[in-house]
């Protein structure tokens, strides 16, 4: 990803918090909350290699299945700011004779929420947009039985935007998030052939929340 177009992301997401922050704190103050998370995230655009009949990321990998945590700090009625960590697997599929090894992915982000119908007792909706790294794991791939690494270990850019959706009762609440997700492409290992683009995914998470 471009400096400019990594400036005009972050900029938007600093003009997206500071445009739904309400002008003084209420009652909701000092509410943290912990949410693991589970989710289905498949690939949806991006190209996954270089040159005529290149495979897309979803010709490569199949959707990915991940595990995390979130933090989340409820300051004011309608906003909320959160930091989150998980662990997602993609596995690797077969594309003109060519193997895939299992793509592994750690992202790692800070985020925002505002909070559509505030002090909800029951459902709470809100839209949510996070901005982080994600580590992405080496491939390697195979070929009529030769192997070779085709991308290397790399960090990259992430950043994303969705909607979602709580029920609460007393302490706990369960939660439903659909978010399009953007990373930068990965460290091409061959040269040509595996220089690929960023990728799109459309993440769906479920979660189990703790208010405290």
């Amino acid at each position: 990803m471009s400096q400019r177009t990594t400036f005009y992301l972050l900029t938007t997401c600093i003009l997206f918090l500071s445009l739904l922050a309400p002008g003084s704190v209420s009652a909701q103050d000092g509410k943290f909350a912990l949410r693991l998370w589970g989710q289905v995230s498949p690939f949806i655009s991006g190209e996954a290699g270089s040159g005529t009949g290149a495979p897309d990321y979803d010709d490569a990998f199949n959707a990915g299945l991940g595990i995390g945590a979130e933090v989340s700090w409820r300051f004011t009625p309608r906003l909320s700011l959160l930091a989150g960590i998980g662990y997602e697997n993609y596995g690797g599929d077969s594309y003109q004779g060519i193997s895939f090894d299992d793509l592994k992915v750690v992202p790692v982000y800070l985020g925002g929420k505002f909070h559509i119908t505030p002090d909800a007792p029951r459902w709470d909706s809100y839209l949510r947009m996070d901005i982080g790294a994600a580590n992405l794991s080496s491939v390697d791939v195979s070929y009529h039985g030769l192997n070779g690494k085709y991308w290397n270990s790399s960090w990259v850019f992430l950043f994303d935007a969705g909607a979602g959706v709580e029920y609460r009762w007393n302490r706990w609440g369960a939660s439903m998030d659909i978010k399009l997700r953007y990373m930068g492409k990965p460290d091409s290992a061959m040269g040509y052939p595996s220089n690929a683009g960023s990728s799109w995914t459309v993440p769906v998470v479920f979660g189990i929340n703790y208010h405290f």
